[in-house]
């Protein structure tokens, strides 16, 4: 019987690549992936460190040119007057003089603290809606077949690609029509629906993917097609369906031009409200930073804690099997 002698390896041989099988190739390749990844965080990362080292610095070394790449003199100044600022505007000046005898005054005359809560009510707000409606649709549109379904699925997926501004005149005239103008509902109705979209091709990959066979026993416990969905299907989906929480909470928490037209001074969410801080050339940049910072503590805090579930909710639907 012949054997064959062929060495399985000689034809790995005969087409080696200096770059990847080579020790200095891979050195060359490690240090260029490095440096690729250097750049790129540096890209990224450059506006928030000078974010945070403008709300460190002075009025007066902002202003000098060249600018300064670490705060020579750190000075909590711009936190100072944002928090006098929300004390005054807030009406808390009496409280704070009654209980600490400190008198709070402030040129500024911005409630950073309201700011907060009227974009955490929209954000909320609109995160629910579009986990509620989206999941429902993508439940019915991932177990149901019904005539039209590939249709529907293509505008929802074509309602993505439209931007903000292009429905902000038919947005406002149906909003005006609802008596709704200058209220947080008429947000929260907005960006809900502008949500809405991705959540059920986020849902209905989870959906696709579900075994049937656990649909099929809990059918056998005659559970209801609401009560196979309610019970059995959302307790298992809830690493998705908090992902397509918080992709709903951002957008409506970092979204401006709707914020900006449809609502009054006195209603404006965090967006918005950071733009009143800047007032032509009299504008403290410190103070912007400082604000923009302050901000950001309640949503970070919150990916913290809530990160891992972003990560596997995205890709829950990602593989079969």
């Amino acid at each position: 019987m012949a054997t064959d002698n062929t060495d399985p390896t000689a034809e790995y041989r005969k087409n080696q690549s200096w770059l990847y099988d080579s020790k200095a190739g891979g050195y060359v390749r490690k240090t260029a992936i490095g440096l690729l990844t250097l750049v790129i965080g540096v890209f990224v990362l450059f506006p928030l460190y000078w974010m945070v080292v403008t709300a460190f610095k002075t009025t007066s070394e902002i202003q000098q040119i060249p600018p300064t790449v670490f705060p020579v003199n750190p000075s909590l100044e711009g936190f100072r007057l944002v928090i006098e600022s929300s004390i005054q505007a807030g009406g808390y000046a009496g409280l704070v003089n009654d209980l600490f005898g400190i008198t709070v005054t402030s040129a500024i005359d911005i409630n950073l603290l309201g700011l907060i809560v009227n974009s955490l009510k929209v954000a909320v707000g609109a995160g629910l809606i579009a986990v509620v409606l989206g999941t429902g649709a993508s439940y019915v549109l991932s177990r149901r077949e019904f005539r039209g379904k590939n249709l529907l699925m293509s505008l929802l997926l074509a309602s993505l690609m439209f931007p903000g501004t292009a429905i902000m005149v038919p947005e406002w005239e149906l909003i005006s029509t609802l008596g709704l103008f200058n209220t947080h509902l008429a947000l929260i109705l907005i960006y809900g629906a502008m949500t809405a979209p991705f959540v059920v091709w986020l849902m209905k990959g989870f959906f696709d993917d579900f075994p049937d066979s656990i649909i099929e026993a809990s059918q056998i416990d005659q559970c209801t097609p609401f009560e196979t969905f309610w019970y059995v299907l959302v307790p298992m989906a809830r690493n998705s369906l908090i992902a397509s929480f918080i992709f709903a909470f951002l957008l409506a928490w970092n979204e401006l031009v709707f914020a900006l037209t449809l609502l009054d001074n006195s209603k404006f969410t965090v967006p918005p409200g950071l733009l009143t801080f800047v007032q032509g050339f009299n504008t403290q940049w410190n103070v912007v930073a400082a604000a923009s910072i302050i901000v950001s503590i309640p949503v970070l805090a919150g990916l913290a804690y809530i990160q891992r579930y972003f990560v596997q909710g995205l890709t829950g639907g990602a593989i079969k099997g």
